[in-house]
């Protein structure tokens, strides 16, 4: 194999990602775990080609949604703060990288206004700059070019990250921690304004676009690994040691307080939500455990060869499976790692005995839930020693490349590849011991992996560790990617259009108990329909009085709601601007008209209800803002002149004080003015029965405006501050080229 060098890997890596996602490329194929034809009950949707599984239901009912939000929702500004579709309106969530608070979204944006291609491109860029990240670090830390190659690449397009493109904040994680590890490793060696830069770049983005508790995890695993070359710096040379040290905080600080914006907005949300506290229990039910040899065993063999009994993608596949699986390649070049350069590389080796530990013994993870921030969510450590197995492979192929001790490295190759064979050898044991279907060529397509790891015996020979790569993704990564053809995916139904045809505009429709199988909440939002239901993690206290008012409750720890059983004569009811009430039966009151059936679902319109707003002569003489039923109140006229999502304006008839009531929830940060004689001034807003919006009318007021006015909206600071700092990054890189082309010459 001619010799290869970091500017031929920074060719290969990309071709061989953009070829392993070529699909996606090259096709109208967009990520997606299915066409969500059930989810609307479409019927005449064509033969399906593709692999589905509903496992992924956040797609559908949170990220879709949210996306759409973000790029289509009304908005007066230039980011969407508010979206009415669910939960009687709501902030929209500016983490996850799902719109443009983010600067890369923002520049996502401005090519596609499609939520499920904005995904796919988030998603793919998100895996393919992860390996950018770990070419870099390799180089940084001295690493030969192969060595980063196939660190790169095996990371990229794991197991984990093909299985979880639906998920980006999943890959988030690994990637702008790979990002950061580069950053840390390049203030060290050089402490200049690139590695300042990309290390606050990290930090920013792991906040914005990874999932919260996993950062929670890799923060102690960066941290210790900066606590080390500072350590390390110290010894020889005190001063240093200190400016490194300024550096990496300092620009962990710069990228922590451009995500501030969002997160004081967050925690805003955060406590005004019915988020349950959870005992430790709840956390550790998640937690592998075993109580016979052959839990043991399968969690063995789902950890490394999982494709023997079938595509672990696939719905069809006999076990659960989370993604949380390594390669046989992974597995060798780990293990030459291990037994040829143990003493460079135990710091690693350390940080996955940790993170098994956590995963196993179960008491010291709950010490973790309890005072190590492990209480953000449920969620399995044991993902989190993809980035040290990263660096440990790295190191095993760089020790395969310099071949530094030619006979103990070639024992070990044969412990190395013996413990592949057993790997293999322990999947198929168990596939016929408990009588499950093994696929007969993918044991043979591990077998020949095998033979390429031994053929490393005598003489290292990188161009069959390509091979060996390149049949990883083929047979194992490839097969993992989800993906619909986009015009297939399903927008509307029958029954859909039913809906969009009964449903008077600015209402909500809601589900009668005990409830339908069909318009999950939040799914509702991508198809142009506005619900009383909801499915959010932070969803507040205000939604949850309005749900136990209406007769429904709240399920999965306070997150989902589904149904409602009303009384449809009641104030709350008719506040909440019900239109339509959907059941799987007739349902028969006064204040309902059967409208029919349509794919077994029966309509009702409803013929009494608020509307989007009333307003109320006088004014409760409290601030509580509590109306036994504004029915029985003197209602005055007023005109909605702007309806901008997150601005609303309305004229009304200068009189005595009064009441504006909204049908939707009240938050702190919707702010009024009153246009009277006197000019614009600030109008108080009130709580009106613990759930709706109020606004407290002074007298002669011509115009009543009110602004949603979260933090959220100065993310573009953020956006600046980034661009300056690229700016100067380029400068300085031309600068410097055009000195050293000036002193060549």
């Amino acid at each position: 194999m001619t010799k290869l060098f970091f500017r031929h890997v920074f060719l290969l890596y990309p071709l061989a990602f953009s070829l392993l996602i070529s699909p996606y490329l090259w096709t109208d194929s967009v990520i997606a775990p299915h066409r969500q034809a059930a989810e609307i009950a479409a019927t005449d949707i064509g033969r399906i080609d593709a692999i589905e599984n509903r496992k992924f239901s956040d797609f559908t009912s949170g990220y879709i949604p949210e996306i759409l939000a973000q790029l289509d929702g009304p908005r007066s500004g230039w980011i969407t703060l508010w979206t009415e579709k669910n939960e009687l309106g709501r902030p929209v969530a500016q983490i996850g990288g799902f719109g443009p608070a983010y600067l890369p979204s923002w520049v996502i944006a401005q090519f596609t206004q499609d939520p499920w291609r904005f995904i796919t491109i988030l998603s793919l860029l998100t895996c393919g700059l992860t390996g950018i990240f770990i070419i870099l670090f390799c180089r940084e830390i001295g690493l030969s070019p192969l060595a980063a190659l196939i660190a790169s690449t095996s990371l990229a397009a794991s197991p984990f990250f093909m299985y979880w493109l639906t998920f980006p904040m999943f890959p988030a994680v690994w990637c702008w921690a790979a990002g950061a590890l580069w950053g840390i490793a390049r203030l060290d060696k050089q402490p200049d304004l690139l590695g300042w830069c990309i290390l606050a770049f990290s930090g920013y983005s792991l906040l914005m676009t990874a999932y919260p508790q996993a950062v929670v995890f890799h923060a102690y695993l960066l941290g210790f690994y900066g606590l080390h070359l500072a350590l390390r710096k110290w010894r020889i040379a005190p001063g240093e040691a200190g400016r490194f040290i300024g550096l990496a905080l300092s620009a962990l600080v710069c990228g922590g307080v451009l995500a501030l914006p969002v997160y004081l907005d967050i925690a805003i949300v955060s406590a005004e939500s019915a988020r349950l506290a959870t005992d430790p229990s709840f956390f550790t039910a998640i937690l592998p455990h075993f109580t016979t040899l052959g839990q043991l065993s399968r969690f063995l063999v789902l950890s490394t060869v999982p494709e023997i009994f079938g595509n672990p993608i696939a719905a069809t596949y006999p076990f659960p499976y989370d993604g949380l699986s390594i390669t046989l390649l992974v597995i060798f070049l780990a293990l030459v790692s291990l037994l040829a350069a143990f003493r460079q590389n135990w710091g690693w080796w350390l940080a996955i005995a940790v993170i098994l530990l956590l995963t196993f013994v179960h008491p010291l993870y709950v010490f973790a839930v309890k005072h190590l921030g492990f209480h953000l969510s449920r969620s399995i450590p044991l993902g989190c020693i993809m980035l040290p197995l990263t660096i440990i492979m790295a190191q095993g192929v760089d020790i395969l490349v310099k071949r530094a001790e030619p006979v103990k490295l070639s024992r070990i190759i044969l412990l190395a590849t013996a413990a592949v064979l057993a790997v293999i050898f322990l999947g198929v044991l168990y596939g016929l011991w408990y009588e499950l279907p093994i696929r007969k060529r993918m044991v043979l397509f591990m077998l020949l992996l095998a033979g390429l790891f031994a053929a490393q015996y005598r003489k290292t020979r990188p161009a069959l560790l390509v091979v060996a790569l390149i049949a990883v993704l083929v047979a194992i990564s490839y097969p993992l990617m989800l993906r619909q053809d986009r015009a297939a995916i399903a927008t509307t139904s029958p029954l859909v259009e039913k809906l969009r045809a009964s449903l008077p505009e600015k209402a909500r429709f809601a589900v009668a108990a005990p409830g339908i199988t069909v318009l999950p909440p939040n799914l509702n939002a991508t198809l142009g329909l506005a619900s009383v239901h909801s499915y959010n993690s932070l969803s507040s206290r205000r939604y949850h009085t309005l749900i136990q008012a209406l007769g429904g409750a709240m399920h999965t720890y306070g997150r989902l709601n589904l149904m409602i059983a009303p009384d449809y004569a009641g104030t709350m009811f008719w506040m909440s601007n019900v239109g339509l009430m959907l059941a799987p039966a007739r349902l028969v009151h006064e204040n309902l008209d059967y409208l029919g059936e349509e794919s077994g679902i029966h309509l009702h319109r409803v013929r009494s209800r608020m509307g989007e707003h009333l307003l109320v002569t006088p004014p409760p003489s409290d601030s509580s803002a509590a109306l036994s039923d504004p029915r029985l109140l003197a209602s005055q006229p007023l005109r909605k002149l702007i309806d901008a999502g997150d601005l609303l304006e309305f004229a009304l008839s200068p009189g005595a004080p009064a009441l504006l009531i909204l049908s939707q929830k009240f938050h702190r940060d919707w702010q009024a003015e009153a246009l009277t004689p006197q000019g614009w001034q600030p109008a108080s807003t009130r709580e009106v029965n613990g759930v709706f919006q109020g606004v407290l009318v002074p007298q002669d007021t011509e115009r009543l405006r009110l602004a949603f006015k979260p933090l959220a909206r100065h993310a573009w600071i953020a956006h600046i501050v980034w661009l300056l700092l690229l700016a100067m990054i380029v400068a300085t890189a031309w600068r410097k080229h055009r000195l050293g082309f000036l002193g060549n010459a």
